[in-house]
This record gives C-alpha cells, sequence and structure tokens, in this order.
C-alpha cells in the first residue's frame, strides 16, 4: 500500500476546504453520527464520548465553523477507511469495561486502563491495517495519528495564513 503525501494548501485552498467541510456537516446531527460510528465499529463508550468536541465551534470571519463536527466527520471517515483500526479500539474499549468492573479498583483503574488499551489496541489494528506485523506498535500508532492529523493540519495552517495575510 503506497503512503499517500498530503502536499500543503495555499491559503485560498485552505479557506476554500474548510468551508466544504463546514458546508457538510450542516443539517447533519449528534445522534446520526452516532449511529454512522457504531455501524462503522466504533464502541458506544468511546462514541457517546465525541459529544462535547462535536459542539465545538469557532467564528473565522463572521462565519460560524463546526470545528467539533468537522474533526468528528474526519474520524469517522479515517475509521470507516481503516476498518482494522477499529476493531482494535473496540477490543481496548471492551478490556476497559471489563477492568470498570473489578469492585473497589475498578473504578479507579478504568479511566487508565481505557486509555491505555484504546491506544495499544488501536496501533495493534493499524499494524493489522498495514499487513506489517514486524514493525514496533509504538511506531505505527505515531504513524497512525500522523497520517490521520495530516490534512486537517493543513487545511487549518493554510487557514491561519490566509488570515494573517489579511
Amino acid at each position: 500500500m503506497a503512503e499517500q503525501v498530503v502536499e500543503p494548501l495555499s491559503p485560498e485552498q485552505g479557506l476554500f476546504e474548510l468551508t466544504l467541510m463546514n458546508g457538510e456537516t450542516k443539517g447533519y446531527d449528534f445522534d446520526s453520527m452516532v449511529v454512522d460510528a457504531i455501524n462503522s465499529g466504533l464502541p458506544p463508550e468511546v462514541v457517546t464520548r465525541l459529544k462535547e468536541l462535536w459542539e465545538k465551534t469557532k467564528v473565522i470571519a463572521g462565519e460560524v465553523v463546526a470545528v467539533g463536527k468537522i474533526i468528528v466527520q474526519q474520524i469517522l471517515e479515517f475509521i470507516k477507511s481503516n476498518p482494522k483500526l477499529s476493531i482494535g479500539i473496540a477490543v481496548g474499549a471492551a478490556i476497559a469495561v471489563l477492568i470498570s468492573g473489578i469492585p473497589i479498583l475498578g473504578p479507579l483503574l478504568a479511566p487508565v486502563a481505557a486509555v491505555v488499551s484504546i491506544i495499544y489496541f488501536g496501533g495493534v489494528g493499524a499494524l493489522m491495517e498495514k499487513g506489517d506485523y514486524s514493525g514496533s506498535l509504538s511506531t505505527a500508532v505515531v504513524e497512525l495519528a500522523t497520517k490521520f492529523f495530516e490534512l486537517l493540519k493543513s487545511i487549518f495552517n493554510a487557514v491561519m495564513e490566509y488570515w494573517s495575510e489579511k
């Protein structure tokens, strides 16, 4: 599988992409996102925690941009294009739920267990997606995060550059 490199966008292209992404969020409500996410294999425990991010907005050039919705939509698209990743995340979430059921210590360990197990098994899913099990798990997680955030970073950097020029 060839690596896809995201070329830096011009400020105008970044603003255009952000405007398109913002337009795609219109009429897309949280309940519909939850259904899409669960159908994509994400565990409900993970999906419901996206509510706070979903509601974040930012005013850019007098226009309200649904930054949270854009990020959540991009996460879902990324998960859909990397299905083995969602399997790893689901396994990690299941382990976190099991740990939270341990009497007395479970509620204390659950937050840490959730983060660690989801990241770990998400990395395992990333290695499975690559088809190469010889690499390091931490490298796979870093590559995965880099791959996901490259496009968003390019868009937001271009928009920031556009507004700093004006």
